[in-house]
């Protein structure tokens, strides 16, 4: 019996304002525009074999502003747009849900208006991605903009969190959050701590 492949180091990825620019309940491909350095820092965990999961709340689809075929092609949009610097992802996880209990109560698509445990804060699509991919939650991180992406990460047993914090903002501290201004920068950090880990016998990869 072939053994299950070893559990590695995955990056998860908040979508909006991680990776490409965030417009609000963005519904226009055209509007589809990876952030500066985003590409590149891609490219780099792709040559250092660090799979990549792009983990996004998108409840555009439950309040009926776009169709969930309108979330699939923005994926394919991004996927495009990183082909052309030789970078991909390798997985890609949404929510379309939107709980009403939450103070909200918009009109829209009912069998998506409910409570979820994929939504972030909740950590299942980082559950998923990480079970889909091998991961191991102990040498896997999330990054985002939000403190529901840190929260989640927490809750999928994430090593840590880089929290994208831009001029002004106030995010939530913990000892597992590292407060980063882009994608790359958590990107540079995240490679160089596991170079670090295998430059001392345990284990890790190098950038």
């Amino acid at each position: 019996m072939t053994p299950p492949p070893a559990r590695r180091p995955v990056l998860l990825a908040d979508r909006d304002g991680t990776l490409i620019r965030d417009v609000p309940y963005l519904s226009r491909l055209e509007d589809v525009a990876l952030l500066p350095g985003v590409a590149e820092a891609i490219a780099r965990l792709n040559r250092a074999g660090v799979p990549v999961a792009i983990v996004t709340n998108q409840s555009g689809v439950a309040r009926g502003y776009f169709p969930e075929e309108f979330v699939l092609e923005t994926q394919a949009r991004i996927m495009e747009l990183l082909a052309e610097a030789g970078a991909r992802v390798d997985a890609f996880y949404y929510c379309p849900h939107l709980d009403p209990g939450i103070g909200e109560t918009p009109e829209g698509l009912p069998h998506l208006l409910r409570p979820c445990g994929c939504r972030k804060p909740a950590p299942g699509l980082l559950l998923r991605a990480l079970s889909d991919l091998f991961g191991d939650p102990a040498k896997s991180v999330i990054v985002g903009d939000a403190d529901r992406d840190m929260r989640a990460g927490e809750a999928a047993g994430c090593r840590a969190g880089y929290r994208i914090c831009r001029e002004g903002e106030e995010p939530e501290r913990g000892p597992r959050i590292t407060l980063v201004r882009s994608f790359d920068e958590a990107v540079e950090l995240y490679l160089a701590g596991l170079s670090m880990e295998g430059a001392g016998g345990r284990g890790g990869i190098a950038p």
